[in-house]
């Protein structure tokens, strides 16, 4: 016996240790050999069973792993079922040493997991077999050897590819200026070029840098991928390797500014003009003069601490605003700066305002420059007096009128629009739902009401059932026979037996009120009966008449075995029982039919961020606002409000263009607040674009002013409260219709039937309007680009056209900065995802 129990307890064993090896997560290959800048395929596969979380890969110096798509798939062997789970990475490494990934522990849904550890050797990268990569793709910046602090310099990175080898760019130019400031890249632009008897394909983008710090500077390797093509396969498709191409490091020197800076020297290094503008030059006591100065130019604006300081008599009162500093589009190291100062003069007289100079040094010519702006004389005279003199004030009506021709008073012209006030506090618009989804909400009421016609039809059913009234007569028939069975008195033994007629008659369907012995038929074994020839041998003809002879003879007792054969004879007759299928009768379920019909027919297949930042915007820091508002967004892409205010902060810095892209965002959003609508119509007056869709509502027709009360999300949940509310009223008809006496059953459904239509109506009306921004996939594009068939910018071959500013579509896939838009016409094409505004996400 205790060998049996051993046995089978290492049976148990052994079956737990299987099972237990049956669920593994593991790396795929877990060695070998990976090559240096080159992407390789990494599968972690997880072995009948699945993460819970993502994996936290531990970091691995020397190895970039980037997360691909997933696969599933399922085998069966020998009987045996495996479905494995298989997350793909794509590793490069940039160290050429031994890289090992350690283990660590993964959540499944079968438990906590260990993946064992992987270790590559990392070699050179080879290209068609034998070509080093440095032989195919070289990446170079050129910079000058020697420029002056704070000079602003060019810098251009060009990274060259066998022509027979290049396919295409895998990323962006990946590269750290520090120490460097410099401006965005510009986009690549692809030249053909023979270096060395060999056909390239290069790619050039610059920028310009300014270096703050004196001594010799070199520069960080920048990174690019490159797909190259290693061969093709069978269907002549081209075969792809990608690599990391990694740039040189040339050095530039910075030489410190010389010596002899003038007194007036801010640190300003470039070219720079000075302008000085007062108005007007002649003035009374108490009226304002504005002396503007505005310096212009490109050099080190970053580092640029204002305008100088200027002098003016005490006997001015000074109103001095903050300067406004505005950079060309797309520069950083090309601005204007303006700043304005009020003047109000306290006492008449002459006066000299300026000169004013700004020393700056000039890197092209290696010397110190002053721009100067000349001094302006303003004359100001005594204040006007208002009080009307003796003469004037005893000059008869009459004769003034006549001496003094009337003047017509014009009122004033509305102002131009500006942006207004930031909105207070945050709000999450409901994101909208898939046609699917809507549509499914829509047709939800639908369950409860079929449950309540059901119920009402078996009801209904129960109540016109035609064997009812024989049902219930005989189960009192048995009542009275078992009564009968121990009565003695005369008189019960009358009310029964007459009880016993009354349901015996009401038992068979007789043709007259008052039946007599010979009415009944033979026994037919339980079908429903219906009239025929007397029978006098039927037992219910026999027992009918002693029952008549004991009421109508009263020394004529009933037989002895009279309740034995009343008994016999009415379990010879059963009754069908009720069945619950006979809800589904016409005469059951038809008075709501076509009622049904009719419906299934009207369905068509955080708070204090914002106040810091309304805080930065009061204080006109729009640069602060504008990042408080953006990372808002980024957790909360719905937040109307945000959107709202992140388009103000953008209009203020004359970004029109963005602005009116984030204030559409906000009005599909939430389009019934007022001052949502009122900035879509400043900010599309200014970016000069008119989406189709949204442009419509800003000088609305009837039908846009209704449906611009809710966005197109609320739209929606309109349309699955119209489809409860007509579910309502086709419940209250159903309970009308199967026998409820309430009079304003009738009126209350008619009711609550055509206002559920009406604002039904309404709601797919409204919602079609918002097509295409209805779709949670929806985009605006918010300046002019370029449409292309490829998500690419290097292969020139390509078809491509301009697409405007303004156009909406719906993004349909996505890959690596490229986002595919499709068209309501079934045209498709592939922009940067940076060109657009996601209206939803």
């Amino acid at each position: 016996m205790q060998r049996i129990r051993i046995s089978l307890s290492l049976g148990l064993l052994v079956f737990l240790a299987a099972f237990a090896r049956a669920q593994t997560v593991r790396w795929e290959p877990a060695s070998g050999s990976l090559a240096h800048n080159q992407t390789s395929e990494l599968s972690l596969i997880f072995e009948n069973c699945e993460p819970t979380a993502a994996p936290e890969i531990p970091a691995i110096p020397g190895l970039t792993l980037q997360r691909g798509g997933e696969i599933r798939n399922t085998s069966i062997i020998n009987g045996r079922r495996s479905e494995n789970v298989t997350w793909m990475f794509a590793a490069r490494p940039s160290l050429k040493q031994r890289i090992s990934i350690p283990a660590f522990g993964v959540e499944t849904d079968k438990g906590r997991l260990t993946v064992a550890p992987a270790t590559f050797e990392v070699g050179e990268a080879t290209i068609g077999g034998n070509l080093s990569l440095e032989s195919v793709v070289t990446a170079r910046f050129q910079t000058p050897r020697e420029v002056w602090a704070g000079e602003i310099f060019p810098i251009t990175y060009k990274l060259s590819t066998l022509r027979r080898y290049f396919h295409s760019f895998g990323s962006y130019l990946e590269w750290p200026p520090a120490p460097f400031v410099i401006e965005d890249w510009s986009k690549g632009e692809l030249k053909e070029a023979v270096i060395a008897g060999e056909n390239h394909v290069v790619l050039e983008q610059n920028t310009r840098a300014l270096a703050r710090t004196t001594g010799t500077v070199t520069l960080n390797a920048g990174n690019q991928l490159v797909n190259v093509i290693k061969g093709t396969d069978m269907w002549g498709r081209a075969n792809l390797d990608q690599f990391a191409v990694t740039s040189d490091r040339p050095s530039v020197t910075v030489k410190p500014l010389p010596t002899g800076a003038p007194a007036a020297f801010n640190g300003a290094v470039g070219q720079f003009t000075l302008q000085s503008k007062i108005v007007p030059v002649s003035a009374n006591v108490g009226d304002p003069i504005t002396w503007t100065l505005t310096l212009s130019g490109a050099g080190n604006w970053p580092d640029l601490p204002g305008l100088p300081a200027r002098e003016a008599s005490k006997d001015f009162r000074v109103v001095q605003p903050q300067a406004k500093r505005t950079n060309k589009e797309g520069t950083l190291f090309e601005a204007t700066l303006v700043e304005d100062v009020v003047l109000i003069p306290t006492k008449p007289g002459t006066y000299t305002l300026g000169p004013v100079t700004f020393a700056y040094f000039d890197p092209a010519k290696g010397t110190y420059q002053t721009a100067t702006a000349p001094r302006t004389t303003v004359t100001i005279a005594p204040a006007a007096t208002s009080a009307p003199t003796a003469s004037t004030q005893n000059t008869p009506a009459s004769t003034a009128s006549a001496a003094t021709p009337a003047k017509t008073l014009t009122p004033p012209a509305a102002p131009a629009a500006i942006p207004r006030d930031p909105l207070p506090g945050s709000a999450e618009a409901p994101l909208p739902l898939s046609p699917r989804t809507l549509l499914l909400a829509a047709l939800s009421p639908l369950l409860p009401l079929l449950l309540f016609w059901f119920i009402l039809a078996l009801r209904r059913a129960k109540q016109t059932d035609p064997l009812r009234p024989q049902r219930e007569a005989r189960a009192r028939l048995a009542a009275t026979i078992a009564e009968l069975r121990t009565a003695k008195d005369r008189a019960q033994i009358v009310a029964l037996l007459q009880a016993w007629q009354r349901d015996t008659a009401a038992l068979w369907p007789l043709a007259r009120a008052v039946p007599s012995a010979t009415d009944f038929a033979a026994s037919d074994g339980g079908a429903v009966p219906s009239p025929r020839v007397p029978d006098s041998s039927s037992p219910w003809s026999t027992l009918w008449l002693e029952a008549e002879r004991c009421l109508y003879r009263s020394d004529t007792p009933l037989p002895a075995d009279w309740t034995a054969r009343a008994e016999a004879a009415l379990a010879a007759r059963p009754v069908k029982s009720f069945s619950a299928f006979s809800l589904f009768l016409p005469r059951n379920l038809l008075p709501f039919a076509a009622a049904l019909a009719l419906v299934l027919l009207s369905f068509p297949g955080s708070l204090s961020a914002q106040d810091a930042a309304k805080a930065a915007y009061d204080r006109s820091d729009f640069t602060t606002a504008e990042k408080t508002w953006r990372d808002q967004l980024a957790k909360t892409p719905t937040n109307w409000i945000a959107h709202h205010n992140l388009a103000l902060a953008l209009a203020q810095q004359n970004r029109w263009q963005e602005a009116a892209a984030h204030s559409a965002t906000a009005f599909v959003q939430h389009s019934s607040d007022a001052s949502v609508r009122w900035h879509l119509a400043l900010t599309l007056d200014k970016a000069g674009y008119a989406p189709t869709t949204i442009s419509a509502f800003i000088n609305p027709s009837p039908l846009h002013n209704l449906a611009r009360r809710f966005s197109p999300a609320e739209w929606q949940r309109v349309i699955i409260a119209a489809s409860a509310l007509a579910a309502l009223a086709l419940a209250l008809a159903l309970l009308r219709l199967h026998g409820s006496c309430s009079r304003a059953l009738k009126p209350a459904a008619w009711t609550l039937a055509l206002l559920s239509l009406l604002v039904l109506a309404t709601g797919l009306l409204s919602l079609r309007l918002y097509s295409p921004t209805s779709d949670l996939r929806a985009a605006l594009v918010w300046k002019q680009t370029t449409l292309r068939s490829i998500p690419t910018e290097a292969d020139t071959a390509q078809k491509t056209t301009p697409l405007a500013a303004g156009s909406i579509a719906v993004i349909d896939k996505t890959y690596l900065g490229w986002s595919r838009l499709a068209f309501k016409n079934g045209q498709t094409g592939w922009v940067r995802h940076e060109d657009l505004r996601q209206l939803w996400r």
